[in-house]
């Protein structure tokens, strides 16, 4: 029998296939589609079953770079620290489980002892006669708070409304009061607090900061900076919604208390400088440096942020984070600071203090020191301006900043402030050596030429200084030469050369060497004062002969650096190269180890003549040996050349002490300059620098 032909045309066929293909396809397709975030934030899954899901997108901090020494090791690295945060996704809408969970989160804080973050709401909590008591804090003006006055017209309260009344509105708007409940029509009656008064004030106090800082999807609230992980145990193990921790990287020091000055401090944005970092495209959360390496080298040790997309469900749970961009890390910073000499600096510059003080109370004469208490060291290469150490006292501890913070700022001797690049003293005595060399370089006189001195200079009629040894002793040095007047530090001498010299020719040749002009190091500092004509007419102040006396012995208008007097020292041990102060050796990319080469930069050349070079470090190895640094380098097993100084400070204050040396004295490797406010005599500031020399030269 013949088989019946199918009525379907094949053609119609391919086409019912093609159909319920495309249904196929357009189920899974929907099914997925429902699997995905819809617009209104809500998911199905496996099931079916409607899922709420919430996404953020979240900042991974770039890694900061480190900050090195000139031998590789680590000075400043980095650290993790746990951020505890209010997610505003998660936290509960409903005032008493938000009430709930932030006296849990309080609870569980001041049980561990760990501090929460101060709140912005300028009422603060004491306790006398037995209760809790809340005033406003004087710290804060709150008349002139524009977040809190316009709080208090949300609140329709008057801006002048007490502490405690403000405390019970609030009371009553977050619902920290017990409901009593009301009739039919009437408002609800208010009971007593929920909670403890201190433990309500805590609670109010964070829902102002929530209400009134932004708190929104975009921007957590932190609760508290630096969580241990003892707090954080209990929290998690609650599964308390709306908290969630963020591991935020940290500054660590690796030599704690020591150049803290040139480190610098990192910190969240200043005020002041919230718009410069906005146009460079910072968050204002942003960590930053505020002083110091980090503050210079900001730009290249901050890194590139990456991002994180954060998908968590209704209770918290996180389903899913996906990384959006890497985070890029820092440059490594590398410092020509040698930091076990910088150590020996930074100590042996306090005990050369302590030392002077000691000494002079023992002795009971005023004047002599014993308000000694601050000063400043640097150690440079004469040969390429490298600094390689560079100690003010007193100074402070970056690990303990925050808690020291206000003890550091009652301290009278201001130990945040960096004495070797903003000080500025008189320079006394080294000085001369300047003075010296443009008498010789100038043909004024040579190495051999003798001034007889006679005690007082009586050039002028209304102005008749006196040389030291006169005022001491009354005598003179007698008949010397120009080695004999730096071994001595005879005044009369340079009072005579500096007369006939004119201050023209001493202002121009001292610029030559540095004086009076920044030295080019990375970091800020005070371009100082050369005590000239052109000072003085800037001032309206009339330029004297007096005033030229007192400049050639390092007095008059003079107030320079340490670190532009250790450049001074350095340009003249060196043969007259003035070379650019450096405290930054290089920079490197992330995960290199190699330090970098560094290129020296010379600012200018003075006029040094190599036997006037010879005459100078001739005399200064004479006074390390047979003039005022005799009880400090006289033996010593390295040649060393200097020279001391004691030159007026404040009133009715002991002298500054200054003292300046180089070794070995005939190829300098290391130059020094130490400056000890109110040391008295200048040979009183040596022993530090001895120190440092004993590191150096292993004695």
């Amino acid at each position: 029998m013949k088989e019946k032909q199918s009525t379907f045309h094949p053609t119609l066929r391919l086409a019912c296939i093609g159909l319920l293909t495309l249904a196929a396809v357009a189920f899974y397709l929907v099914r997925m589609a429902m699997l995905q975030l819809s617009s209104d934030g809500i998911y199905y899954d496996e099931n079916g079953n409607r899922v709420t899901v919430y996404e953020r997108t979240v900042t991974i901090a770039a890694g900061r770079g480190e900050i090195r020494d000139r031998n590789g090791k680590t000075l400043v690295g980095n650290g993790i620290i746990y951020k505890t945060v209010l997610d505003y996704t998660t936290f509960p809408r409903d005032d008493t489980e938000a009430n709930d969970l932030l006296c849990t989160l309080i609870t569980l804080f001041e049980q561990n002892k760990e501090p929460l973050k101060k709140s912005t709401l300028p009422v603060r909590s004491g306790f006398a006669d037995g209760r809790d008591v809340f005033f406003y804090s004087e710290e804060d003006d709150r008349t002139k708070n524009e977040t809190f006055l316009s709080y208090l017209d949300t609140l329709g309260l008057p801006h002048d409304i007490a502490a405690n009344d403000l405390l019970s509105a609030m009371y009553a708007r977050y619902h920290l009061y017990e409901s009593t409940g009301g009739d039919a029509g009437e408002e609800e009656k208010i009971g007593a607090l929920l909670y403890p008064p201190y433990m309500a004030y805590r609670i109010a106090s964070i829902r102002y900061d929530l209400e009134t800082g932004h708190f929104e999807k975009a921007s957590p609230y932190t609760l508290c900076e630096d969580t241990s992980v003892s707090t954080i145990t209990p929290i998690k193990e609650r599964s308390l919604l709306g908290v969630s921790f963020s591991a935020i990287s940290t500054r660590v020091y690796m030599y704690p208390g020591y150049a803290s000055h040139i480190l610098g401090r990192t910190g969240p944005i200043q005020e002041e400088m919230a718009s410069y970092y906005t146009e460079q495209g910072y968050p204002l959360n942003a960590i930053v440096g505020i002083d110091g390496i980090e503050l210079a080298y900001e730009s290249v040790l901050r890194g590139t942020d990456g991002e994180m997309r954060i998908s968590t469900d209704e209770n918290g749970s996180i389903l899913s984070q996906k990384v959006i961009k890497p985070a890029i890390p820092g440059k490594n910073v590398y410092l020509t600071l040698d930091i076990d000499l910088q150590m020996i600096s930074e100590d042996a510059l306090k005990d050369n203090i302590d030392d002077i003080v000691k000494n002079a109370q023992s002795t009971g004469l005023e004047g002599s020191g014993e308000d000694a208490d601050a000063g400043a060291l640097v150690v440079m290469d004469p040969n390429t301006g490298e600094v390689y150490a560079s100690a003010s006292y007193p100074s402070y501890d970056l690990s303990t900043f925050l808690q020291d913070y206000e003890s550091l700022l009652q301290n009278e001797a201001d130990p945040l402030y960096n004495r070797t690049l903003l000080g500025t003293y008189a320079p006394g005595s080294i000085f001369k050596v300047g003075v010296a060399a443009a008498a010789l370089e100038d043909g004024l006189i040579t190495k051999d030429t003798r001034i007889k001195t006679e005690g007082v200079y009586r050039f002028y009629e209304d102005y008749q200084p006196r040389c030291w040894v006169y005022t001491n002793h009354g005598i003179d040095h007698g008949s010397i030469t120009v080695t004999d007047a730096l071994r001595d530090s005879c005044n009369y001498f340079f009072f005579d050369i500096g007369q006939r010299l004119g201050i023209e020719k001493i202002a121009s040749y001292m610029t030559t060497l540095g004086l009076g002009e920044k030295t080019g190091i990375e970091l800020p500092e005070t371009k100082g004062i050369l005590s000239s004509p052109a000072y003085t007419a800037s001032q309206n102040i009339k330029w004297t002969g007096a005033a030229t006396l007192q400049t050639a012995i390092g007095q008059g208008y003079n107030a320079l650096t340490p670190m532009q007097l250790a450049a001074y020292v350095s340009t003249i041990a060196n043969g007259g190269t003035r070379y650019s102060s450096h405290i930054v050796l290089g920079v490197t990319e992330p995960g290199e180890s190699t330090v970098p080469h560094f290129e020296r930069t010379v600012l200018g050349h003075a006029t040094l003549s190599k036997e006037t070079h010879e005459t100078l470090i001739n005399a200064m190895i004479e006074v390390a040996q047979n003039g005022s640094a005799t009880r400090i380098f006289r033996g010593y097993g390295v040649e060393v050349a200097a020279k001391t100084g004691t030159a007026e400070g404040e009133k009715d204050a002991s002298p500054n002490a200054v003292f300046a040396a180089f070794a070995p004295a005939h190829n300098p490797e290391l130059v020094c300059v130490s400056i000890i406010e109110n040391g008295a005599v200048g040979t009183s500031a040596g022993y530090c620098v001895r120190d440092v020399m004993d590191k150096w030269f292993g004695s």
